[in-house]
């Protein structure tokens, strides 16, 4: 299968991987062929791109780091959680949820074993974007990858557990903004920012009251905005004052809403997002943490077409996590665009004077330098 804009998907083409809604069911299922009808669904749904099936990449597979399943239950937890939250607040009394805790808890425990049982895929981590914009979804994306990083600093299951748990909640505390700032689609005025900034307080004081949440996965909550120059917020936190869950969960969100779509910009290619993010080590986040992300990131995924240096044009079939900036390529366009019958693997590791200069669907991508201090 092979990654494709939606604005070069045709009647026809047939689905490669199951596409979800916004809080966790099937829109989609794999196998389906695509209508018109269906076409025009998916861009009402704002899902901007889709895998499908090729026969020049048939035996290329796009694996899945966590189960289709298991995103459907963490992302239905946080959905219900959220609307249960929204509901008290409408009706101004105060916020109980009985065994939120134990909920999340739940839900995080079948993401950590399925990336347990996938160790293999953690170099590949940008395969888990569901292509959809939802707060459902940005925070399984980031309890996925802050967890990645946990695993890898050798944190045992009872500290994994609460920096998941924290991830999948870090920004709960949204719910409390005026609902016309989460509606809104064009980007908030710099007074809306500043209102905004209060969503870690907010999130911080529901959990921190919640006697099933660890203390530490409410301060992610709270933290995950703050840096190490003092510049974050909400309490302008410098160095070693941030948690360390803290910094992997703000460096997680960076990445993750970097690299997702807004409907005022299109999404940050990996490697500018990952170049931003190296920028900031020792600055923004403690090096050896942005350094331990870097290493789970695949900066060109398995199954996305990418443009050669010549010209050619190709679908990424193999990624080494040692060397993820030189995947093996299968080409299926020359430098003239003319198909390659048949298509061939090329190792950019094994031919140094080629390199990969963007992907075949530059219109996902804003190609600009990622600049903002805080760009999420």
């Amino acid at each position: 299968m092979r990654l494709v804009s939606l604005r070069q998907v045709r009647p026809g083409m047939k689905l490669g991987r199951t596409i979800f809604t916004e809080d966790g069911k099937v829109l989609l299922g794999t196998g389906m062929v695509l209508t018109e009808r269906l076409i025009a669904g998916l861009t009402r749904s704002k899902i901007d791109a889709v895998y499908i099936d090729d026969p020049r990449t048939a035996d290329i597979e796009v694996e899945e780091v966590i189960r289709p399943q298991t995103r459907q239950i963490a992302v239905e937890a946080i959905e219900k959680t959220f609307k249960q939250i929204t509901n008290s607040n409408k009706l101004a009394r105060k916020i109980s949820l009985k065994e939120m805790g134990l909920h999340f808890q739940r839900a995080f425990s079948s993401i950590l074993d399925d990336l347990l049982l996938n160790k293999q895929m953690i170099g590949h981590l940008t395969n888990i974007s569901s292509h959809s914009p939802s707060m459902y979804h940005h925070a399984v994306n980031v309890a996925v990858l802050s967890t990645a990083v946990g695993m890898s600093l050798g944190y045992n299951r009872q500290r994994l557990l609460d920096l998941g748990v924290g991830a999948m909640l870090h920004d709960v505390g949204k719910l409390n903004l005026p609902e016309e700032m989460l509606a809104k689609e064009e980007q908030w005025t710099a007074e809306e920012k500043e209102i905004a900034k209060e969503h870690t307080r907010h999130g911080f004081n529901l959990l921190r009251k919640q006697h099933d949440i660890s203390l530490l996965s409410a301060h992610v909550c709270l933290q995950h905005h703050e840096r190490l120059n003092g510049s974050g917020y909400p309490q302008g936190l410098q160095g070693k004052q941030i948690h360390e869950y803290a910094q992997i969960v703000g460096i997680a969100d960076v990445f993750d809403s970097l690299t997702s779509p807004r409907p005022w910009r299109k999404r940050y290619m990996p490697q500018d997002a990952l170049e931003y993010l190296l920028g900031s080590g020792g600055h923004l986040f403690e090096h050896h943490l942005v350094n331990a992300f870097i290493k789970h990131i695949a900066v060109f995924p398995i199954g996305s077409s990418v443009v050669l240096s010549t010209g050619e044009v190709g679908v990424v079939s193999r990624v080494d996590p040692d060397y993820s900036h030189r995947p093996t390529v299968r080409i299926i366009k020359d430098g003239r665009g003319n198909d390659v019958l048949p298509p061939y693997d090329l190792d950019l590791k094994a031919n140094l004077q080629l390199f990969v200069v963007g992907f075949e669907d530059d219109d996902l991508f804003r190609m600009s330098d990622v600049s903002e201090t805080n760009p999420t």
